[in-house]
């Protein structure tokens, strides 16, 4: 059976997301010997390449070879994450929602048109909408609850990261705050300077060479701040960057990570960020799910001086912090031993079988 993975999407996803939502995919492909995987796409960075052709029988096919090539087999499957492959109509294809367009930051309002338009083709067309965590799901359902019948829960197993020495996380923090330690922030734009003026409050308490590294998704945000942020007392402290720049090395090398304004998509980085021992912070207007609610401390960001008190306690209590981390490996465990019953590949024969 050859299961096309078309790794480009036209929903306004990060790259680096999809990117590690297949080396999941592939990962639980390793056990499914009839499962060929062929990876689909014009632009893969070297670093893609290098990891896709690192697995043993994996393909990858520019969109002309693909097109070419599926006319030529019998047996296949497609997935993709929000663009189609020409020429598979013939062929179950299923839709791997990374995130759920209800609030789409950094785009015009054509643009945000055109996403939810095809959201929703993509939705409509697929065989079996595959939803890879409860994050994802729940979001579909509130949204969509008319696809409630094509919804399908899938484990794909938490694969361990890359593990970095010291020397490559010492040049990350080189690259990303001059050499020191940094918080990690996933905001929205629009919360740039309130986060800042917390930021500020934690500063003057204590006169430390601590960073706020920004991950933004968008261009558009990245400019945006870099423009409010002028004048900023601290800013030799901040450094704002593209979502698509985003390494693992990054999220292995910090302190802890702010999640604010996100939606499932980062759930990916999530789980990565856990099993480098990193404690997360939440932002209660996430609206994890319930059976996410243990991953890290959830609380509100816009309370006064809530977020740089948690700077403060996270920066002077290292038991405090590593406790933190701890409470985040210990739910990741539990719901892997959950999700072993939700095996990808039986849940795609199960749903083709009906």
């Amino acid at each position: 059976m050859r299961l096309f993975i078309v790794a480009t999407s036209q929903l306004a996803i990060p790259n680096s997301i999809i990117h590690a939502k297949i080396m999941d995919i592939l990962s639980s492909c390793a056990h499914c010997k009839e499962a060929q995987p062929i990876i689909v796409g014009d632009d893969f960075s070297e670093s893609q390449l290098y990891d896709y052709q690192g697995i043993e029988g994996v393909t990858t096919l520019s969109f002309k070879e693909a097109r070419h090539f599926i006319k030529q087999v019998s047996n296949a499957i497609v997935l993709h994450f929000g663009t189609e492959l020409d020429g598979s109509k013939s062929f179950p294809n299923f839709f791997v929602p990374i995130a759920v367009p209800n609030v789409i930051n950094g785009v015009s309002v054509m643009k945000r048109f055109f996403i939810k338009r095809q959201f929703k083709q993509c939705l409509q067309k697929s065989t079996a909408i595959l939803c890879t965590n409860d994050w994802v799901l729940e979001s579909l359902q509130a949204k969509y609850p008319e696809m409630s019948l094509k919804l399908l829960p899938v484990y794909l197993p938490t694969i361990p990261p890359t593990h970095f020495e010291w020397q490559e996380l010492s040049a990350a923090k080189e690259l990303i705050s001059d050499g020191n330690n940094y918080f990690l922030a996933f905001a929205p734009v629009e919360r740039f300077t309130a986060i800042l003026k917390e930021f500020s409050i934690f500063k003057k308490w204590q006169l430390t060479t601590m960073h706020l590294v920004f991950i933004f998704d968008t261009q558009k945000q990245v400019n945006t701040a870099l423009e409010q942020l002028k004048g900023y007392k601290y800013k030799t402290s901040i450094s704002i960057r593209l979502a698509d720049d985003l390494n693992l090395a990054w999220l292995a090398a910090t302190y802890a990570i702010l999640w604010e304004g996100v939606d499932c998509s980062k759930s990916v980085w999530v789980e990565y960020a856990i099993q480098y021992d990193i404690p997360l912070l939440f932002d209660t207007q996430v609206g994890l799910p319930a059976t996410w609610l243990q991953a890290g401390e959830v609380f509100s960001f816009s309370e006064k001086q809530a977020l740089s008190n948690h700077f403060k306690l996270y920066y002077k209590d290292e038991v405090y912090r590593q406790s933190r981390a701890s409470m985040g490996k210990d739910w990741l465990a539990q719901l892997n031993e959950q999700r072993v019953t939700l095996d990808l590949f039986n849940k795609i024969v199960l749903s083709l079988n009906k």
